[in-house]
């Protein structure tokens, strides 16, 4: 296997195309996109979201000290992107894009209706790294829609038909090859 060698980039793909939402003092709710994320600990159930400081989510979080992570499906693929190229200093999102939002019940913080997966956190630590600073949230409660829970209730990313990000795409998940710990099973 031939293997191509570049400089240090971003590369750890494919991520979710999360929109990371908090309210301004007004309770107006912004959202932006972001694929800089990823769970980071179980106890405490624990995320991590970079921001870049010019960014209005970054005001946001930073003054509330909570914010929520949406995770989108490819049927709001075009609002998700519109989210990430506008600011919510200059526009209303929700108001240009139609998709609305609900109240968390643990902190204020917007979550977004059309998002098949919502998690309300509190803002635990903030560490500047380069150009983003990494916010860390507490999962204080997870929100699925029916239509993604399996026979058993358990969520499946692949009937809520997630959105994916990587190297300057969407993408779509098209199927499971197997459940964790299937190398071991026999």
């Amino acid at each position: 296997m031939v293997k191509i060698e570049k400089g240090p980039r971003a590369a750890a793909y494919p991520a979710p195309a999360a929109l990371v939402s908090a309210y301004d003092e007004n309770e107006k709710a912004n959202a932006m996109t972001a694929a800089w994320i990823s769970n980071i600990c179980a106890e405490p159930s624990t995320v991590v979201v970079g921001i870049r400081e010019n960014r209005y989510t970054f005001e946001l979080v930073e003054k509330s000290g909570c914010f929520g992570v949406n995770i989108p499906n490819v049927a709001i693929a075009k609002e998700t992107d519109y989210f990430g190229v506008v600011s919510g200093r200059d526009t209303d999102k929700f108001k240009d894009t139609g998709l609305t939002v609900f109240k968390g019940k643990e902190v204020n913080v917007p979550l977004i209706n059309e998002c098949p997966i919502n998690i309300e956190c509190k803002l635990i630590k903030q560490v500047k790294i380069g150009s983003h600073h990494a916010f860390f949230g507490e999962v204080l409660k997870v929100y699925y829609d029916e239509k993604m829970l399996d026979e058993k209730g358990a969520p499946d990313i692949l009937l809520a038909d997630v959105l994916a990000y990587g190297t300057g795409k969407y993408y779509s998940l098209k199927e499971s090859i197997d459940a964790y710990g299937f190398s071991k099973r026999k």
